[in-house]
């Protein structure tokens, strides 16, 4: 009981980062002057992503998760316990084990969710689908415009501010300048680096 209890506070802080990230999400980012004739970001918007949170659920939090317990309860502890070892410290072993490796997932996950969503608020990066998020008054170019490089050669060849955007749907339009870094790779790769060897999480 001692040793669960001497974790709980790792758990209070592990789930604090969790929260902390979550709480970006209502943040307004930084929005990074765009031109409204740039082809890098006039595909058109999905509503489908390619790869759907379901999956990603389960490459990164569920397979980790599985895997961890697998190992744990089959291999766990391995060379390390004389045969004459009571089951009860065996199990005792395995559990400890298993404990740390799913908190070190956890660490791993939360953190990478932390991170990932504090600099996609930072940067403001636009997303390939943005001038159809938008839905940019063409007609205003001029009033919205932060620079006249360009307009020699054609008057939309500008860098605008998202003052220019008619959309009404303010989460979807502010979703659009989180481009980078990407949410699905940061959470595939934390949790694909995580060390295996439970025991050297904590």
């Amino acid at each position: 009981m001692r040793l669960v209890l001497s974790y709980i506070f790792d758990w209070i802080v592990i789930i604090g980062i969790a929260a902390i990230a979550g709480g970006w999400e209502y943040v307004e980012p930084f929005r990074r002057p765009f031109s409204p004739v740039d082809l890098t970001i006039s595909y058109p918007y999905q509503e489908n992503e390619m790869i759907p949170t379901w999956l990603l659920v389960v490459c990164s939090l569920i397979a980790p998760a599985g895997i961890i317990m697998i190992v744990c309860l089959v291999f766990v502890p391995g060379p390390t316990a004389s045969r004459g070892t009571p089951k009860s410290l065996v199990w005792r072993r395995k559990l400890w084990e298993w404990h740390t490796g799913w908190m070190g997932l956890a660490l791993a996950l939360a953190t990478a969710f932390l991170i990932t969503q504090g600099m996609k608020n930072l940067f403001g990066k636009p997303r390939p689908d943005l001038l159809s998020r938008c839905k940019p008054d063409l007609d205003r170019i001029q009033e919205y415009a932060v620079n006249s490089v360009g307009q020699v050669f054609d008057p939309s060849w500008v860098l605008v501010t998202s003052g220019i955007c008619t959309q009404t749907d303010n989460a979807l339009l502010k979703d659009g300048f989180k481009s980078f870094p990407s949410g699905h790779s940061s959470c595939e790769h934390s949790s694909s680096s995580l060390n295996l060897n439970p025991a050297n999480t904590t």
